[in-house]
């Protein structure tokens, strides 16, 4: 075997790997065709390092893919959660994970009982519940709960399948806005993790005044809530926010006290009660995939150092995310999980170059510096795509507090018991107060500091793929010389290039789609046809709209083939205040309304050289390619009303917008309508139901929601809502 590349790394790399990709795979697609793919990878991987391993390395992969779907979801219980959505129940219940911190509140899984009041008697909602509470302390695993609110299907998110996500934990349904009461606290070892984190913000809350008790829960443990939120956005800004999650330092922080402790005392045999106590602190912290990592790698460290083996970083890596797979599958798509790793890798590999060139800078200032600059560059874009933000400040801001890290971690671990001694604990407690209050001014500071934090409103998928790439390359060329040398080079601007190319061809190639942007309470409809694009509406916010169109056109598409406007409400043409794509066809519906909004928009397209086309019930014509068909208003009507549009695709798919039609106006459009509607917008954002005229004509597959997270009309069939205050922009093919 190469001794370069440890036999552990390739076997559990690969098995790894068959479970990531088994994992994220869609339903449709065939599990074997996964295997067989991988394996074939895995023994291209396996031959590098000895052919006598490629056997274990197909054998790894396709257990890994067989491990994916063992414990998944039943999918005939989709079926029968889709029948519980919409109903209110109290239940009993018990929790069965730790409690995760949310945008606001946190949410935890519950084992619901049979004791339910929604349904028949003894009736329960299928797999488990995940419940969202907006406050209030949250439960530990083990604990009995009653919990009190509507359940719904889980909300997808934009390029995330949420559902399968959470039907990977058994969670089919959720409860958002919930109330929960503890009703009996767990009992047992699996209640000691809550208990202590319990006692310990406590003791800290007794000797240490707000934000900095807080802060420092969050430093020592990991816990975020009761952080201010402008402290918060502060420490966000300037990516110092890490500090308030369990990470590897902390944990190795933890273990040098533990082990410094515990050998004088125990000698040789320190090792497995020091192993105990990492597994414990992790737990205590909320056990965070990052805390779980950084607890495994650790403690493969002292477990080899106590049994004389030596350590191979990549192994420990490969090691501990294969086992934390295999234990929970659904980790692979966990935003924790994957910075926790990539940061780590990208830590390992990029850390020696940018301290090599920062040689001059003094060591307590250059070590951190560089440790940032690694992890941003190696998760640079995880952090675009899932948090929408980067800050060029945050290798300075790190520099500046990561030495004093360990000092706040081993003195709020060594000061909570002072608490019960108050005299000795309040004094004992200021220099850490001070060290809090030099973290918080530090982050106060450079967040004020211009371009200290750089939004990011999109980073599609190719464009990580074009990146890594790229780093992959220049790091190759960095390592090498010769021929390998510039074939790294080639690949590193070639790769990048030929990503951008092949995602440039697919945005020229005209696939027919309507795009429900996310605008808040409003709507705007962005349809793209063989011919061109089409603008439906603008929303209420000229930025959130200037963000949605620049997002789905390419860059050089700086026309539109029409702009329709559905009515002169703000919701609808507050948006177009500005909007930098002049259109070839204007089109209202017969007899202008009121509205400032309104009538700017339409002027100055007219000044842009547009076109006016007015339109009523009955007419039909072609734009861009799609057929539109005018539901409403009724022609020659005493009042100009809403302009309602069936719109159909060349595939005979057709999208039918609402508008803001009244009940009597939705019967007449029902009376027009021919053909159905395979997507229905509803009117008014889904807060009253259509009539059932319309909804018996219009059929409707997917019926769709353009909002700001208000409260919906009762009634409506929640298995085919799709909202844009839960998903983003919603993209159906026409």
């Amino acid at each position: 075997m190469n001794r370069s590349v440890p036999a552990g790394l390739v076997i559990l790399t690969c098995w790894s790997a068959g479970v990531v990709a088994a994992a994220v795979l869609e339903p449709a697609r065939p599990v074997e065709m996964a295997a067989l793919l991988l394996a074939v990878g895995a023994a291209a991987a396996a031959v590098v390092a000895r052919p006598a391993w490629i056997a274990l390395a197909l054998a790894a992969t396709l257990l890994g893919v067989v491990r994916a779907g063992v414990g998944a979801a039943d999918p005939g219980l989709a079926a029968l959660a889709a029948t519980w959505a919409g109903r209110p129940v109290t239940l009993s219940g018990l929790v069965v994970d730790d409690a995760r911190g949310a945008a606001v509140g946190y949410e935890v899984l519950v084992q619901p009982e049979p004791t339910g009041r929604a349904g028949p008697a003894g009736a329960r909602p299928p797999g488990n519940l995940l419940v969202r509470v907006r406050n209030g302390v949250p439960p530990a695993p083990g604990d009995s709960v009653q919990v009190s609110g509507r359940l719904r299907l889980p909300a997808d998110r934009p390029g995330f399948d949420r559902r399968a996500y959470l039907a990977q934990r058994h969670a089919l349904l959720e409860l958002s806005g919930a109330s929960l009461q503890i009703t009996r606290h767990g009992e047992g070892p699996a209640a000691l993790p809550a208990l202590l984190r319990e006692h310990y913000r406590s003791a800290l809350a007794d000797l240490l005044p707000a934000p900095h008790a807080a802060v420092l829960t969050g430093i020592v443990l990991g816990i975020r809530s009761g952080v201010p939120p402008a402290l918060e956005r502060d420490l966000v800004a300037t990516g110092l926010v890490h500090l308030l999650v369990l990470s590897g330092l902390k944990v190795a922080v933890f273990a040098r006290l533990v082990t410094a402790g515990l050998a004088p005392v125990l000698g040789p045999w320190a090792a497995f009660p020091a192993l105990s106590l990492i597994v414990l602190y992790a737990l205590a912290g909320g056990a965070t995939p990052a805390a779980l990592r950084a607890a495994a790698m650790g403690g493969l460290v002292i477990l080899a150092g106590t049994l004389g083996r030596p350590t191979h970083v990549w192994t420990s890596l490969a090691v501990t995310a294969a086992a934390m797979l295999a234990w929970r599958p659904e980790l692979s798509w966990d935003v924790g999980f994957q910075l926790s790793f990539a940061g780590t890798a990208a830590i390992i590999l990029l850390t020696p170059g940018f301290e090599h060139r920062l040689g001059r800078l003094p060591g307590w200032f250059r070590e951190p510096f560089a440790v940032t600059c690694a992890a941003q560059v190696g998760t640079l874009p995880m952090m675009a795509a899932d948090f929408h933000l980067l800050s060029p400040v945050g290798p300075l801001a790190n520099a500046l507090v990561l030495p004093l890290l360990p000092v706040m971690v081993a003195g709020g671990l060594l000061v909570a018991p002072l608490a019960a001694i108050p005299a000795l604990g309040e004094i004992a407690v200021l220099p850490l107060a001070a060290l809090l209050e030099y973290l918080e001014q530090v982050a106060g500071w450079l967040a004020r500091v211009p371009a200290a934090s750089l939004p990011v409103p999109a980073f599609p998928p190719w464009a990580g793929a074009a990146y890594y790439l790229a780093l992959a390359g220049s790091m190759g060329a960095a390592r090498s010389s010769g021929r390998a040398r510039r074939a790294a080079l080639l690949v590193a601007a070639l790769g990048p290039l030929l990503i951008g190319g092949a995602e440039v061809v697919l945005w020229a190639r005209p696939v027919p789609e309507a795009a429900i942007l996310a605008v808040g309470d409003g709507q705007a409809v962005l349809l793209r046809g063989p011919g061109g694009w089409v603008l439906i509406d603008g929303g209420p916010s000229p930025t959130r709209l200037a963000d949605g169109v620049g997002a789905r056109l390419p860059p050089w598409q700086r026309r539109l083939q029409g702009l329709i406007l559905t009515g002169p409400g703000a919701g609808h043409s507050g948006g177009l205040d500005g909007l930098a794509y002049p259109a070839t066809e204007v089109i209202v519906p017969s007899g202008v309304g009121e509205g400032a909004a309104w009538r700017r928009a339409v002027f100055r397209q007219v000044a842009l050289g547009a076109r006016t086309r007015e339109v009523a019930a009955g007419d039909t014509w072609w734009l861009a390619g799609l057929r539109f068909e005018v539901l409403a208003p009724e022609p020659r009507a005493p009042d100009p009303g809403q302009l309602a549009l069936r719109v159909a695709g060349p595939s005979g798919r057709s999208l039918c917008d609402l508008a803001d039609l009244d009940p009597e106006a939705q019967v007449q459009a029902a009376r027009r309508l021919r053909g159905g509607c395979d997507y229905l917008l509803l009117p008014d954002s889904g807060r009253s139901t259509p009539v059932p005229e319309l909804l018996a004509a219009a059929r409707p597959g997917r019926l769709l929601v353009s909002d700001g997270g208000g409260r919906l009309a009762r009634g409506l069939p929640l298995a085919l809502l799709s909202r844009t205050s839960e998903e983003g922009v919603i993209v159906l093919p026409l």
